[in-house]
């Protein structure tokens, strides 16, 4: 079956217009005995048509002769079919072609069946089906109104009912007079349209690594954010969550890390516009489809941001001849599942590990209790009987919270101009008290064409979020959720009096103050607003040769304030405080972008080409100020204007890129393909001797399953080889580090503060870009009737002079220099599956993706290693030969057992019988920081996900699993809660320590002596654990009604769905996508007390009107 990639949805109206049209569309060419085929994909290429018909119903390889100079498309269309029985309807910018007998009328036959043909989805009716019985030539085509009407020959007749875009069904008739017929999309993959850098192809012709997602696809999965909707889709793609803040936690990596500290956040493009803010304002509801850029020939267009991959995506358009509004709303409850909460002791343990633990004392120490000065246990714990379970203070900071969202659509089109606007309103609590966002969203995006040859489009998206306390310190190391863990379970939450504790912390703990009261206190809130704006004017000139000019911006500002009251405590300092502090701040910045293009198409024969050249420049300003203020009366009045000391500064940020680039496209019998791209980049980033860089790439594609030699086969009918080689750039550095600079500093002059300014970093005119250099080796393939397609891609990335801030010597009067440190290569591959698994009443699809990857650092500066030089909070180390970041410390290899283990054993000057022991990796025969080792590599092996999609009937079920299997994270969270000092609440497992040689608990657990548990607390490998986790990232389950008989709705789906449904994974803490540093690769792989990620419950409807 040939189909072209549209779908047709238009009324009578539009048949006489698009009719009209086809007279004004002139085409010239002259061909003599030339297959139909050929003739046919001249007129495509020329006109802008597109023909649907079956070959097996068309001689496509009839010779045909014709000399036409500008005929238009029906004159051209009445010569070629003339004295066939083939007749032609054309619908818009669709070419249908048919047998005549395919559009007669047989109602003089038996066994009439009539119906309506609808999409499954969405109720639209649908134009042109094809339905045909089985071993006959009885067919027909639905008209304007998607009905049909067919006699079958007889009972137990096959329907075959096909068409673009949609899965072809077999139907048997069994007497039933009226049949209506959903029809599912299943988009034919080849003729896929999908939109890459500058452009659009079709997925048959790309030789660069795309992988597309509709985002219908995953529009039952609830999101704050549109990274949760790509969780698992798409091959080489590592989408985390790595934090449970509302409106924030996401993080990509396409392929993996590829920078040090310059990001490894891909460049996002929407609409063909480079965003420069902040993504996750992004609304995920205007967005309809993603393409995922990985190789240098897909990414190379956009240059020195491209070293990460490319996210573009496509919001929704209006089409012509099609008007629909659409609501979609889901309202549900977010929970913190209870696997990966700590386990914690309650009352009851704490107080027995803590009589124990100074009986302890008493016995290897000599300690006496300071209230009497006896050798006597504390009070508070000398009866552990007399506490139940007590507070559990990390469940205490949680809570169940609600998420809805609201979302209408208005989408129309005509000859003149298309456009789609939608509203949306989300509103998420998070589930740690007294946290929630709310999210207001409009877009519109217009498109006016006066005449044939002009196009002007206007888009703009304003949005205004809300966040109340999502930006405060609430996770990471002693905030609010960790620091709650390490409260002492015998204090309440409130007193006798019903007024909070202010303090926490039992006999002998460190001072914390009450978690619940500090996240009810809590006052941190910022406003955003964003307006993305687009506008362009696209002319033809001549026939083929257009001319675009466009300019973007993104415009930014945000409000931030807070409030510490008196009786706002921290981690070590309980209230009240001595005075309550404030900061009010705030930011704008304006990024303007201009892009000018010209691009030609056209084919000679079997030759086809297109070429690209263009012209970008952009520019980013931003102004920042802060103010703090102190000293203030009560806590009535939280504004700085009533604070009694004040401070602040300003800044202003600025930076420009300037760009030339060209792109020329070649193919020979759509079978040979030969893709060429360069891009010229000028950045005020870099120093001035190396402000400009060339990114070029090349790539081939073979389609052998076109070679006459191979053969024709249902296992395989289709078959593509490709590769790529190209560079891309990334100048993610900050935007004065090519210019020595100077800071605001305060001396001291005769007892007299006074404002001065002091050097810090040393510029440096050689600083350049990162540059990758990848090389992409890849197949693509139909299999069993084309249904499995299967894709495969094989990538070694290099990347040159890797950007990181160098020590100096002070002498220079500089301590830092950013320098083009070192190199490092990655490489791996990917693998995508999807299949057809049934085809009947009860429909299943499968999606499966696959993806390695490895890297190793090449060579950096003097061959000196970065991070890990500190025992006690420096985790990482980025060294030659090894990994990017791996965790770096002691292994720990339990206690030393007994005097003789002691004495045999290397050790450090405080080990004793039943305390730490560390291995001697060097073999020196003693314990110290030169025993420190790689211990974890904090990137996964592989990652991968699993779509399953059911259809039977109404109803729908979709499952979503995404997992990752071979890295390690570092629980840093385990100092706390595996703390030996008796200064927090522990983990249960601490209750089995060593107590003595007779009593030496599992042996893996240290004694609590005094001055001998620091090692303990050290970096080492009792804190690595696996962070490979398989999770079902969302479970949906819907059914359409039937709305025929609502006089203004064209179809209601209800679904219920369940986000983070299951997480299974050997991980001790709450999640193991966590990754403390987010984008900062030096610095992968901890756990410092996230914030939790939930389970969200979830109702929702979508209505079409």
């Amino acid at each position: 079956m040939r189909i072209a990639v549209f779908f047709m949805f238009l009324g009578i109206l539009q048949v006489h217009a698009t009719y009209v049209f086809s007279q004004k569309t002139k085409v010239s060419f002259n061909f003599a005995e030339t297959k139909l085929v050929k003739v046919l994909d001249k007129i495509e290429n020329e006109s802008g048509y597109f023909f649907l018909y079956n070959e097996k119903l068309l001689n496509i390889d009839r010779k045909v002769s014709i000399a036409a100079k500008d005929q238009s498309i029906s004159t051209v269309l009445d010569h070629i079919f003339a004295g066939t029985n083939v007749k032609y309807t054309i619908i818009e910018n669709k070419i249908i072609l048919a047998p005549e007998y395919l559009t007669k009328d047989v109602q003089q036959q038996k066994n009439k069946i009539s119906g309506t043909i609808t999409d499954s989805n969405n109720g639209e009716t649908l134009i042109g089906v094809n339905v045909l019985v089985e071993g006959t030539k009885i067919g027909v085509v639905t008209d304007v109104t998607g009905k049909y009407s067919i006699n079958a020959p007889k009972l137990n007749s096959v329907l075959i009912v096909s068409y673009m875009g949609y899965k072809s069904q077999k139907i048997l008739y069994t007497g039933q007079q009226t049949l209506d017929i959903k029809l599912v999309a299943g988009v034919e993959v080849l003729n896929e349209v999908v939109v890459v850098g500058y452009g659009k192809q079709k997925r048959r012709d790309l030789t660069g690594s795309v992988s597309n997602v509709k985002a219908a696809d995953v529009k039952d999965v609830a999101a704050a954010e549109f990274g949760q909707r790509l969780q698992g889709k798409v091959a080489g793609l590592q989408v985390s969550q790595v934090s449970g803040r509302p409106g924030q936690g996401m993080t990509f990596r396409i392929r993996g890390a590829a920078s040090l500290s310059s990001g490894n956040q891909p460049l996002y493009v929407i609409d063909g516009q480079p965003i420069t803010g902040d993504i996750n304002l992004v609304n995920p509801d205007d967005i309809e489809s993603f393409s995922v850029l990985k190789d240098a020939a897909a990414t190379s267009l956009y240059g020195s941001r491209a070293s990460n991959g490319v996210i573009m995506i496509t919001t929704k358009q209006g089409q012509k001849g099609q008007t629909s509004l659409t609501a979609n709303i889901y309202y549900g409850f977010q929970q913190v599942p209870q696997r990966g909460r700590p386990d914690l002791m309650n009352a009851n343990e704490f107080a027995t590990y803590m009589k124990g633990y100074y009986e302890d004392k008493i016995k290897y120490e000599g300690w006496k209790n300071p209230s009497t000065g006896l050798a006597e246990v504390p009070a508070e714990y000398a009866d552990p009987s007399k506490y139940g379970k007590g507070t559990n203070w990390y469940d205490a900071v949680l809570r169940n919270a609600p998420i809805q969202n609201y979302s209408l659509t208005f989408t129309s089109g005509n000859d003149k101009s298309t456009s789609s606007s939608s509203l949306t309103y989300f509103d998420q609590d998070g589930v740690v008290l007294n946290t929630n966002t709310y999210h207001y969203a409009f877009r519109t995006n217009n498109e006016y064409r006066p005449n044939d040859k002009v196009k002007v489009g206007l888009n703009l998206a304003p949005t205004y979020q809300i966040d109340h306390n999502t930006r405060a310190s609430i996770d990471g190391n002693r905030a609010i959720i960790s620091g709650a863990g390490t409260s002492s379970p015998l204090i309440d939450i409130f007193d006798n009096t019903g007024n909070y504790n202010l303090k926490t912390g039992s006999y002998g703990m460190y001072a914390l103050p009450n978690f619940v009261q500090q996240a009810e206190l809590l006052s941190v809130n910022q406003n955003t607003f964003r307006m993305l704006g687009n506008t362009y004017v696209d002319v033809e000139i001549i026939k083929n040769l257009h001319a675009k000019a466009a300019i973007s911006t993104d415009l930014g500002a945000a409000d931030y304030n807070s409030y510490y009251g008196k009786l706002y405590g921290a981690f070590g300092s309980p209230p009240p405080r001595t005075t309550a502090t404030a900061q009010s701040s705030s930011y704008n910045y304006n990024s303007w972008l201009s892009e000018n293009t010209v691009t030609y198409a056209n084919n000679i024969g079997e030759h086809s080409f297109d070429f690209l050249v263009g012209y970008s420049s952009q520019k980013y300003e931003q102004n920042n100020r802060v103010i703090n203020g102190s000293g203030f009366a009560n806590d009535a009045i939280p504004w700085i204007i009533a604070a009694t000391t004040t401070s602040g500064n300003s800044n202003h940020i600025a930076w420009s890129v300037a760009s030339e680039f060209a792109r020329a496209n070649y193919n020979f019998k759509k079978r040979y393909y030969l893709n060429l791209n360069i891009r010229r980049d000028g950045s005020s980033r870099f120093g001035e001797n190396k402000k400009y860089g060339n990114f070029p790439s090349a790539s081939v594609g073979w389609i052998i399953s076109d070679e006459s030699f191979f053969p024709k086969s249902d296992i395989v009918s289709f078959l593509k080889f490709k590769g790529s080689y190209g560079l891309t750039g990334n100048f993610n550095v900050g935007n004065y580090t090519q210019v020595s600079l100077l800071s605001a500093t305060n001396y001291v002059f005769n007892n007299t503060t006074t404002m001065g300014q002091s050097m810090t970093s040393l510029g440096n005119k050689d600083l350049t870009w990162e540059t990758s250099k990848q090389t992409d080796i890849g197949a693509e393939m139909r299999l069993l009737k084309n249904r499995v397609t299967v894709s495969y891609d094989y990538y070694l990335k290099k990347t040159d002079g890797m950007l990181s801030s160098l020590q100096i010597p002070y002498a220079s009067g500089y301590s830092v220099i950013s320098y083009n440190l070192g190199n490092f290569k990655m490489w791996g591959h990917e693998i995508q599956v999807s299949s057809d698994n049934l085809t009947g009443k009860l429909k299943w699809t499968t999606d499966f993706n696959i993806s390695f990857n490895d890297n190793k650092v090449m060579k950096l500066i003097n061959g000196t290693p970065i991070g890990g030089v500190s025992t006690y909070n420096d985790f990482n180390r980025t060294a030659e030969g090894h990994h990017i970041g791996e965790l770096y410390g002691y292994i720990y290899e339990g206690v030393y057992k007994n005097q003789a283990d002691l004495d045999s054993s290397p050790k450090e000057a405080t080990s004793a019988i039943g305390t730490a022991k560390m291995k001697d990796v060097n073999g020196d025969g003693k314990i110290d920081i030169k025993d420190r080792t790689f211990i974890g590599n904090p990137n996964p092996k592989y990652i991968f996900g699993i779509t399953n999609n059911f259809q039977y009937k109404n109803f729908d079920l979709n499952i979503i699993i995404a997992g990752q299997v071979g890295n390690k994270i570092m629980n840093i969270n385990l100092q706390n809660e595996q703390n030996l000092d008796g200064i927090f609440n522990i983990d249960k497992n601490m209750q089995d320590r060593w107590r003595s040689e007779a009593n030496p608990g599992t042996g893996q657990v240290p004694r609590t002596l005094s001055n001998t548990t620091e090692l303990y607390r050290s970096t080492n490998t009792n804190w690595v654990f696996s962070g490979d986790y398989l999770t079902v990232k969302n479970i949906a389950l819907g059914y359409t009604f039937n709305a025929k008989q609502l006089k203004y709705i064209k179809s209601i789906r209800l679904y219920t769905s369940v986000q983070q449904a299951f997480v299974f994974t050997k991980y001790p803490g709450q999640n193991p996508e966590v990754n403390d540093s987010r984008d900062n690769q030096t610095t992968a792989g901890l756990d410092n007390g996230s914030f939790p990620i939930p389970r969200t419950f979830m109702i929702g409807a979508n209505i079409n009107f």
